[in-house]
């Protein structure tokens, strides 16, 4: 079962990657769930094989990397009206390399992989709408590849602040400190100069 606004957050957010008919939106949102995840729980851990994408309608997750010896490293948040889950699990069949975990008290709605691929061969929008996340997602990560290999803390942490407004205010500094690859003490001293 899903709530309305739910709903309408996620028609709206796909609509603006591509056009989806009528009929489109009525066969693929009659197959959507809602689920809640509490804080700290995991939408999906390091080692499992995903079944589902998600789409957040309030709420934030983070999604990092675990060493053995517990040390994590945050490479992503997400927050209201983005997606959540694993490209490689779902497209492989393969384990998770990461955890997806909810910072907050967490909404979504649950796009089954079976549901996405069989959408993908019903009709172009959804193709469409695939590949332009797809895009999103790669120019993201490029971005940040760049920004870790060449440019400055201060420079790193005004980008993290347009790409995750008002994140900072959500979030323990911790957590930011990790995504950007420094130390609490580090992020605390460009804070106190900005």
């Amino acid at each position: 079962m899903t709530n309305e606004k739910g709903l309408k957050q996620f028609r709206q957010t796909i609509t603006q990657m591509a056009d989806i008919p009528e009929a489109e939106w009525n066969h693929v949102s009659r197959q959507l769930s809602e689920r809640e995840f509490k804080k700290n729980q995991y939408l999906i851990q390091a080692g499992e094989i995903s079944k589902n994408f998600y789409f957040i309608t309030r709420g934030m997750v983070r999604f990092f990397y675990s060493t053995q010896d517990g040390k994590e490293f945050n490479k992503h948040f997400a927050m209201e009206n983005q997606f959540a889950g694993s490209m490689h699990s779902l497209s492989l069949n393969a384990p998770c390399g990461f955890y997806i975990q909810a910072l907050e008290k967490t909404t979504t709605l649950v796009l089954p992989h079976k549901v996405m691929q069989t959408s993908y061969q019903r009709h172009p929008c959804w193709d469409r709408l695939g590949r332009k996340n797809a895009e999103y997602m790669f120019l993201f990560k490029e971005a940040r590849e760049k920004e870790l290999l060449l440019d400055s803390l201060e420079t790193r942490y005004q980008r993290f602040l347009k790409n995750f407004p008002g994140i900072s205010e959500r979030i323990p500094q911790y957590h930011i400190a990790s995504y950007l690859g420094v130390t609490d003490v580090a992020l605390s001293r460009i804070r106190k100069n900005l």
